[in-house]
């Protein structure tokens, strides 16, 4: 069975969308621990910044992904939509990593470091399995 390379970027598009909506509600509420939010006095600063900036990279992402669903952008541009989706997974992980830091031990950080290594541990896999099976995916027209 082929996959059309649109309707994959469509449903990418659609995901990181969603993704998105989630990390601004994240940010717009207030339930991050029992009544406070990012955003209120004595709260760490540190995953408001990196919230702030994950949710760039989605909305910088979700832009790309539009654009290369259009071809608008050349194709030996088409990793960036790789890299800011990458940064942005990186900068979320980091916000609730640096939320919770201060109450937390050396296990959870370690939990933390084991969840980023498996994150590119599986990207590695993709690309290596995307590689393999490239002829797979059918060229749109």
């Amino acid at each position: 069975m082929q996959i059309n390379e649109t309707i994959l970027l469509i449903i990418t598009t659609v995901i990181t969308a969603i993704s998105a909506l989630f990390c601004i509600i994240s940010l717009a509420t207030s339930r991050w621990a029992v009544i406070y939010g990012l955003f209120c006095t004595g709260c760490p600063t540190t995953s408001a910044a990196l919230s702030i900036i994950a949710f760039i990279l989605l909305m910088i992402a979700i832009i790309v992904l539009i654009l290369l669903i259009i071809r608008l952008l050349p194709k030996p541009i088409r990793i960036l939509s790789f890299i800011v989706l990458f940064l942005g997974t990186i900068f979320t992980l980091a916000s609730y990593a640096a939320y919770f830091d201060a109450g937390t031990g050396y296990s959870y950080k370690l939990m933390v470091v084991s969840h980023f290594l498996c994150y590119v541990a599986s990207l590695l896999i993709a690309f290596w399995l995307g590689g393999s099976y490239g002829t797979t995916i059918a060229p749109a027209n």
